[in-house]
């Protein structure tokens, strides 16, 4: 196994750990149980109740699935990130460390598909290829 091979496995393999359990065990409780948490969600920005859970919503539900798939994986790490960062900056400010341990997990993880893109084991890869934009390489030349 080559260098790129194992860098693009790892890459994988945080996606999918990260994006599956923020939307399975976070997001999704917030999509099924929208209409009971919409009043009184917490509000860091002052946009109104709904607007926050639907921000996180946003963030914990769509941005993981977007992050595990690696479809948008960029955006879906930008809104996965951008939520889990307005919890711990605000919600779960100045709470015990054990408390805050699983979101800077996700931000940390976030922030790195963010940085370093999601890898050529990625639904975008496949996408771009599919549209002959390259996909994470040159694309070939054309005879």
């Amino acid at each position: 196994m080559n260098k790129e091979f194992r860098s693009n496995a790892v890459l994988l393999v945080l996606r999918a750990v990260v994006g599956i359990n923020m939307a399975c065990l976070h997001g999704w409780d917030k999509v099924h149980h929208f209409s009971a948490k919409a009043g009184n969600f917490p509000d860091p920005l002052g946009m109104g109740h709904k607007y926050a859970l639907m921000l996180a919503v946003a963030g914990e539900f769509f941005g993981g699935i977007l992050l595990a798939t690696g479809l948008l994986g960029r955006v879906g790490a930008f809104l996965a990130s951008f939520s889990v960062a307005l919890t711990l900056f605000s919600s779960l400010h100045g709470t015990p460390w054990q408390e805050r341990e699983v979101w800077t997990l996700y931000f940390a993880a976030s922030l790195t598909v963010l940085i370093l893109g999601c890898g050529r084991f990625s639904l975008d890869t496949v996408v771009w290829k599919k549209l002959g934009k390259g996909g994470g390489k040159a694309a070939a030349p054309k005879k």
